[in-house]
């Protein structure tokens, strides 16, 4: 058993940065901790992609917080509700299968290395319990939980409104999470603020099933003062498996807004540079381009080392500030049967886009080039030679493709 520091300053220190909430409420958490009483806390991951995001690296950081202070700490994985899938504000979740999900997560624990010593962290899977579920139990949980809590849920009420279905098996959903808990029996649940509702749930059922009356602490998401986040559609999510120009370069293309909250949030930066780092953005005494420098550094040496931190900056700087390209260029093959291939097939089987429809928005906005030549037609027909084309998008996307 690990020594339980109790100091009150480092408690005070978790139980604050990037935290928006705690139930029952912080007093009674902050008691828990100091008391030196060994806590077992747990924070869920639903596999449904392979690669892990910085939104994810929120709480698995502070998870650490807590490791670090000698409280016992699961990183649950959550292969049977990752099937289901949290529901959605927009439409019902696409399902997995379990062969899936089990693949995705497989390379979970490589991801988070860097984050918290995976050598202390026990590493549990859902299906464990919840696939051993029968009817009988279902309906013993699913009592404790009344119908209109359930279509109370803000997603499910921007559902209804819009005309669209909420399909029953989504209220499954926080019920299978709110027996985590339960059979793991758990002192704290953390997540994201967007898991309230699940998290409250678990509270529920600890009380009536585990007679016990377990914590949850809700962690801020990152997003700027509008509350845009960041995401896959605007192309600056920042995954766990980006290379250091990547993952920086994402940092540096976030809105001026989300700097604050991301130094808070993902950093370990000082309350009181913090508070500088604020006072500066408010009087505009300094450019916010360098300050987000500043914070890309911090974010690719937390999560990739100081090593790769000084390569994303100066791949950084010879790209948008110098014009020149990175000295690290990724490389795929591509079939090429016919001899010849469209401009459009091209740039989406390279992974530079996603659809033709795309490739064509970007020609004509003069963002395409192959071999530093802009394209300027959707119909080009292009044969790849041996030595392969350096294929751009934009000034910081750059793949060279081969014939393979």
């Amino acid at each position: 058993m690990s020594k339980v520091i109790t100091d009150e300053k480092q408690i005070e220190e978790l139980l604050s940065r990037g935290v928006e909430n705690i139930y029952p409420d912080k007093k009674t958490l902050k008691k828990k901790l100091i008391s030196g009483e060994q806590i077992t806390l747990y924070c869920g991951y639903d596999p449904n992609s392979p690669t892990l995001h910085i939104g994810h690296g929120i709480t698995i950081r502070k998870l650490a917080q807590f490791q670090k202070l000698g409280h016992r700490v699961i990183f649950l994985f959550g292969d049977f509700t990752g099937q289901i899938g949290d529901p959605d504000k927009l439409s019902v979740r696409s399902q997995i299968d379990h062969k899936t999900a089990m693949q995705n997560l497989k390379g979970w624990k490589d991801q988070i290395k860097n984050l918290i010593d995976v050598r202390k962290v026990d590493f549990k899977f859902n299906s464990k319990w919840l696939s051993k579920l029968n009817f009988e139990d279902l309906i013993e949980i699913a009592k404790h939980f009344t119908a209109q809590q359930m279509l109370d849920r803000d997603m499910f009420q921007v559902r209804i409104k819009e005309g669209r279905p909420v399909y029953l098996h989504e209220f499954f959903y926080p019920l299978m999470q709110a027996y985590d808990s339960v059979a793991m029996d758990v002192d704290l649940e953390i997540g994201g603020n967007d898991q309230t509702f699940n998290m409250l749930a678990g509270r529920t059922l600890m009380k009536a099933m585990g007679k016990k009356e377990k914590c949850v602490l809700t962690t801020k998401l990152l997003e700027d003062p509008t509350g845009k986040k960041m995401g896959k559609s605007e192309g600056n999510m920042v995954t766990l498996v980006d290379s250091p120009g990547d993952m920086y370069g994402k940092v540096m293309s976030w809105s001026d807004g989300m700097i604050l909250p991301a130094f808070e949030i993902l950093t370990d930066i000082s309350d009181e540079t913090l508070e500088d780092i604020a006072g500066q953005l408010k009087t505009d005494t300094i450019n916010p381009r360098d300050l987000k420098m500043q914070l890309a550094h911090e974010i690719v040496g937390i999560y990739l080392g100081e090593k790769s931190a000084i390569e994303g900056e100066e791949n950084f700087k010879r790209i948008f500030q110098q014009g020149q390209k990175p000295q690290k260029i990724n490389e795929v093959n591509i079939e090429d049967k016919d001899g010849k291939m469209g401009v459009l097939d091209l740039f989406v089987k390279s992974g530079i886009a996603k659809s033709n429809s795309e490739v064509r928005r970007l020609i004509k906005e003069g963002a395409i080039k192959i071999d530093d030549e802009k394209i300027t037609t959707d119909d080009l027909e292009i044969d790849i030679p041996s030595d392969g084309l350096l294929l751009q998008r934009g000034k910081k996307q750059f793949i060279r493709a081969f014939k393979k």
